[in-house]
């Protein structure tokens, strides 16, 4: 194997191991009780959930299994887990598949969709009638 290829392995596998160690971490922990969390600055100082705001909470109930919390704390979130999984396989697989997928997961017209659905997203999470509806 080629230096290249071995230093694409090696990077490919810490990069695993650290997704893994932090999936383990967040199984483990719960974001509502642990201090060591961080929180979020554009909450503290607005009073205002940003896009992200719900993510570990919702990772910690989708790792456990309780999908309905999940969503409740960030249904954004889950909602964009096969978008964001395409996208990491595209960006680090390079099997033929992957390469046929990567014009259109990438391009940029998906990309600024994906990001105009973010900015509606933060706007419609601090409308007063949806945060009553979602309930946390």
């Amino acid at each position: 194997m080629e230096a290249a290829g071995r230093k694409r392995v090696v990077l490919g596998a810490g990069i695993a191991l650290a997704a893994v160690l932090l999936l383990v971490f967040y199984y483990i922990t719960d974001p509502q009780e642990s201090v060591w969390m961080p929180q979020c600055m554009f909450h503290f100082l607005t009073g205002w959930e940003c896009p992200a705001c719900g993510n570990q909470r919702a990772l910690h109930q989708l790792l456990h299994g309780n999908l309905e919390m999940a969503f409740r704390y960030n249904p954004f979130l889950i909602l964009s887990i096969p978008y964001l999984c395409a996208v990491m396989y595209v960006s680090f697989v390079r099997t033929s598949r992957a390469v046929r997928w990567r014009p259109f997961v990438l391009h940029p017209c998906v990309v600024r969709g994906y990001v105009v659905l973010i900015i509606g997203w933060w706007i419609l999470r601090n409308l007063p009638f949806v945060r009553c509806r979602l309930g946390v």
